[in-house]
């Protein structure tokens, strides 16, 4: 499993005006935190992390952090647990990263990529994809980057399920197994009603007879 790296800076506990300063100055406001080392209050270069998010599955891949304190630096095998990002504009905000060790299994997500092409949706009709990720349960050198889902078997109305995936050597599936990942379903057709007025079997062009018949009685 490829390894990146990612710098990092301790820090103190800063106040909200002390957050926003180090984001304006293009840091990332971090935590470490495990058994081994507790919690390090840390930041993290913005380009740096974007890169790896924009590259990597970020929550299947290993990270050496490379954590210093203006004198020394001491690296830190990590995965990243948790991103946030302004509802709004959609800037990082805060990150944080555990740290893991290496002949431990660890539980995290993996994403779940769709493959083939199903005859379901040749035959006009819908792929819907719910599931985009599995538990996983693995050493941290045996995560995968992804797993997929073959779509190739999949006619009108049926399903591919977490019990279909096929996970490498040494990873366990923890996700309910009859949890349904992709399924081909018909289109939903809307019938369009119309209006139609009600004439009770009279003729276009005989409105008026009727009428007509009453005002020639009353002369």
């Amino acid at each position: 499993m490829e390894s990146i790296n990612l710098s990092a800076q301790r820090r103190e506990r800063a106040s909200k005006g002390d957050l926003r300063a180090i984001r304006n100055q293009g840091g990332t406001p971090a935590v470490l935190y495990g058994r081994e080392v507790g919690n390090i209050i840390i930041q993290v270069p913005t380009k740096e992390l974007e890169k790896i998010i924009a590259n990597h599955s970020i929550s299947s891949s290993l990270i050496s952090l490379h954590v210093g304190d203006g004198e020394q630096e001491e690296p830190y095998m990590v995965m990243c647990r948790e991103i946030q990002r302004d509802p709004m504009r959609g800037d990082l905000l805060h990150a944080d990263f555990l740290q893991v060790v290496l002949t431990e299994e660890i539980e995290t997500e993996v994403r779940i990529v769709l493959v083939g092409e199903a005859p379901g949706v040749k035959d006009g009709g819908i792929l819907q994809h719910m599931m985009r990720s599995v538990t996983v349960s693995c050493l941290p050198t045996n995560m995968p980057d992804r797993l997929e889902a073959d779509i190739s078997g999949l006619n009108m109305g049926d399903q591919v399920a977490v019990a279909d995936l096929e996970a490498p050597e040494g990873v366990q599936i923890v996700s309910e197994p009859d949890s349904a990942i992709a399924s081909v379903i018909a289109p939903t057709i809307e019938e369009e009603e119309e209006e139609e007025e009600d004439l009770e079997g009279a003729i276009p062009g005989e409105e008026g007879t009727e009428a007509d018949e009453g005002e020639q009685g009353e002369e």
